[in-house]
């Protein structure tokens, strides 16, 4: 896959181990921690500091200086508590972040220079407000930090379940939600479009939910229900339009609740006889179907008016029909090598299966990846049975558009924001220690570590395509993680006035934030042309001569070519 890359951003290795770079919702700005310039023998402790650059120019727009001895453990921007809201414009407008500490101390800025207020007395910057957490005593650390319902509101999560502390930056208090179950985004939520704020807590012996309204010091329960029917509740998520919540039990116990926000259950949908339980539960966009994943190799798309299976998403670990597109990639060795993928032609294909053991607590057949993509029309699973394998749904047909095999395992998949026919497939590295073995082979044995392990799937492409990211002297190493960036259609940007009208078709570009162990690149892919080498054309020729077939001898019927043939050019990496 050819791609432009930006020049590289270097920082030190230190740095990249607390934090990864991230960019802000609206993808105008990247953030990095930075080390101040070590200080001489004996003196103060070290210092950090964000630095804050253009994603179109990276150019340093800000850099804010962390007190000594503060090191930044999570670091966020701000980005808007639904994507269902009727303000997001103004919202992903807002250029807040904020770094904690392992300590609790949270420090917040605003870079649009609105945001002139202080915590706790503290008087630190103009455009900084600092949280200091200290009512749970020194021996309970801080477990996450979130945004709330609205850029001046601050979660900050305690270790052990103790509490849930909501921040007021205006208002400088802070309220206490006890004994919340999880920490991550399935124990709390937001109702879209009303944000009110939902936890998922456990005070006793049984699972309840309670959802918040009105403004943070005034704040009031508007409903608090128990979970009765579940045994040990796994978490919940609201439909897209805040009219139900969906709540699954735990991995022995196969149901999933469908609740009111007032807490009266509508549905219950359970199956007794498989014995295994729900992994993880996804609405789609629309909210017209709820994907259940479970332990034994299903995802079963409910119909929202009745919640009843729709359909059902069987993934088998050996393929035999060829009406799936099945791509498998093909590593190649040595310095300049570059993997590519492959369609099969011969069947059964069995994919790599994980090799597990009876000892095995919980069983790793589980669902690590299920994410619909912007417009709700297809959805990409990972069945950890066979990790290195992603299926894609046609969610229109209920069919697999393709199915793509790795020699790595997958690592992460992310469809892009604002284009719903483009999905980044993250695999591990072969520098990764990985103590899995699969039945085909070790993962220890197969390519080496100049081998690619990120890859893009259009679907108006005949091919996915392996990225090739280009390596400055030895300075990028290998890819550690790697994000979508929003582009920018609208030239808005003030900041940057020293950037060229050249510049502009870069921000209508799909764009990454790929990052190593201690310097990140920005890529860019034009994903209107299909890239194309000498297999791709072969395969051109192929797929033309079997069209020009097919419609001679079909004329009552249209055949629709999932990747639809155009003509292409040939593009020339760019690195700077």
């Amino acid at each position: 896959m050819v791609m432009e890359f930006s020049e590289l951003v270097a920082a030190s290795k230190e740095c990249s181990r607390i934090c990864r770079p991230i960019g802000s919702y609206d993808g105008k700005f990247i953030a990095m921690v930075s080390k101040v310039t070590a200080p001489p023998a004996n003196a103060v402790p070290q210092q950090y500091k964000l630095v804050i650059r253009s994603s179109r120019s990276l150019m340093i727009k800000k850099q804010l200086l962390l007190p000594s001895g503060f090191i930044p453990k999570i670091v966020k921007w701000y980005r808007p508590a639904t994507d269902m809201i009727s303000d997001e414009l103004f919202d992903g407008e807002i250029h807040r972040i904020f770094a904690a500490n392992d300590e609790g101390e949270i420090r917040i800025w605003d870079l649009d220079g609105m945001f002139d207020i202080t915590s706790n007395g503290i008087n630190d910057l103009k455009s900084v407000a600092v949280i200091r957490q200290i009512n749970w005593g020194a021996n309970v650390p801080i477990k996450n930090v979130e945004w709330g319902r609205s850029p001046d509101e601050i979660l900050v999560f305690s270790d052990y379940q103790v509490s849930l502390a909501v921040w007021s930056l205006v208002g400088r208090e802070s309220i206490e939600i006890y004994h919340p179950k999880y920490y991550t985004a399935k124990g709390f939520s937001f109702q879209p479009n009303a944000r009110h704020l939902t936890v998922l807590t456990r005070p006793v012996s049984e699972d309840i939910i309670s959802v918040y309204g009105g403004p943070l010091l005034e704040l009031e329960t508007l409903s608090t229900f128990g979970l009765s029917e579940f045994y040990d509740a796994k978490g919940f998520k609201w439909s897209p339009d805040g009219k139900w919540i969906a709540v699954y039990d735990t991995i022995t116990n196969f149901q999933v609740g469908i609740y009111t926000p007032l807490g009266g259950l509508y549905r219950l949908f359970s199956i007794q006889d498989i014995g295994v339980g729900v992994h993880d539960i996804e609405w789609s966009p629309a909210g017209n179907l709820l994907a259940v994943a479970s332990y034994d190799g299903l995802v079963r798309c409910l119909n929202t008016s009745t919640f009843t299976p729709t359909v059902v998403l069987k993934h088998s670990t050996s393929i035999k029909t060829k009406e799936r597109i099945i791509f498998v990639e093909q590593p190649v060795n040595g310095k300049d090598g570059h993997a590519k993928y492959q369609r099969v032609q011969s069947y059964p294909v069995n994919p790599p299966k994980l090799r597990s053991s009876l000892t095995d607590a919980p069983p790793k057949t589980g669902f690590g990846v299920m994410a619909f993509n912007k417009d709700g029309t297809m959805l990409a699973t990972r069945y950890d049975l066979i990790p290195t394998t992603l299926w894609i749904w046609s969610l229109c047909t209920m069919t697999p558009l393709a199915v793509l095999v790795h020699v790595r395992k997958i690592k992460s998949v992310e469809w892009h924001p604002q284009k719903p026919h483009l999905l980044l497939i993250t695999c591990a590295n072969s520098k990764t220690k990985d103590d899995e073995t699969y039945d085909n082979y070790d993962l220890a044995d197969v390519g080496n570590e100049n081998d690619c392990c990120l890859y893009v799937w259009n679907a108006e492409w005949r091919n996915p395509y392996a990225l090739c990211v280009p390596r400055v002297s030895t300075t990028f190493a290998s890819v550690t993680d790697a994000m979508w960036i929003r582009s920018n259609v609208e030239l808005d940007d003030g900041l940057d006035d020293h950037i060229s009208d050249e510049c502009s078709e870069y921000d209508l570009r799909a764009k990454l934030l790929v990052c190593d162990r201690g310097s990140y690149t920005v890529g860019y892919l034009d994903d209107d042309q299909e890239p194309e080498d000498d297999d791709t054309k072969v395969q051109r020729l192929i797929d033309g001569v079997q069209q020009q077939e097919w419609a001679e001898l079909t004329t009552a019927s249209c055949i629709e070519d999932t990747f639809a043939m155009v003509d292409q050019r040939r593009r020339v990496i760019k690195a700077t």
